[in-house]
């Protein structure tokens, strides 16, 4: 698992792969105008600082500050933290917050439910593996923790279609019955998220009642997203 609060040495979520693949598109610098442009757009997304810090890792450079983790997660100074990065950082943070790369994907995901459950309060675990109650072994895009105890307190799951496909009737019920199965585990569980950056297959009247009787009997809360344009739709059935 990877996490985003070791406060030092983060271990990076992307693959050698990928992140090799990315960065070794990131040849040229930017303008100072270039840079400025970007650094405004990405000052209005709420990017949590150990985001930040490990993807100045993965570009060769370092954030240093003197302001406490606590401190960065309540309330995190972008424009500072910003100056500290190279520009390699600041188009891999383009890529993933403004052009939107699915390949980045979980990074979105996980500052959106960090809008949620604050990260002063709370823990975000990538890449989680969960048991559920029967002993089956789930892997969540997002694991959120309490910071004070520890408990599991919200999971997130993103439609991995390799067809790029939209989330069907047969996908959205296998996630309730995840949810179902790890809540029974962890009955201090609290959400759990669903999203997809495809859209949803259209369900039929039998399909739709099915999924709300599913959920209905969850004592989580429990919450379909789309990505689309840029921003995370909540999807009602």
């Amino acid at each position: 698992m990877t996490s985003f609060t070791d406060e030092q040495g983060l271990i990076a979520y992307l693959t050698a792969n990928t992140i090799g693949s990315i960065l070794s598109a990131i040849e040229h610098r930017l303008s100072v105008k270039q840079r400025e442009d970007v650094e405004a757009h990405l000052a209005n997304y709420n990017i949590p600082f150990q985001i930040l810090q490990m993807v100045a890792e993965q570009c060769e450079c370092a954030i240093e500050t003197r302001s406490t983790e606590k401190e960065l997660a309540r309330k995190p100074k972008l424009s500072l933290l910003f100056a500290r990065l190279n520009d390699r950082a600041i188009i891999l943070l383009q890529q993933i917050f403004l052009d939107c790369h699915e390949s980045l994907s979980t990074f979105r995901f996980t500052v959106f439910l960090s809008s949620r459950y604050s990260a002063m309060m709370h823990k975000f675990v990538i890449d989680g593996k969960i048991s559920g109650k029967s002993n089956s072994e789930y892997t969540f895009d997002v694991c959120i923790y309490s910071r004070r105890t520890g408990d599991l307190i919200a999971v997130g799951m993103q439609n991995k279609n390799t067809k790029q496909q939209g989330s069907d009737s047969k996908s959205l019920s296998r996630f309730l019955g995840i949810i179902d199965d790890v809540s029974s585990a962890y009955p201090q569980l609290q959400g759990a998220y669903y999203s997809s950056s495809y859209g949803y297959q259209p369900l039929s009247l039998a399909g739709k009642k099915a999924i709300r009787r599913e959920n209905a009997g969850q004592e989580v809360e429990i919450k379909f997203f789309e990505f689309k344009d840029k921003i995370y739709i909540e999807v009602a059935f």
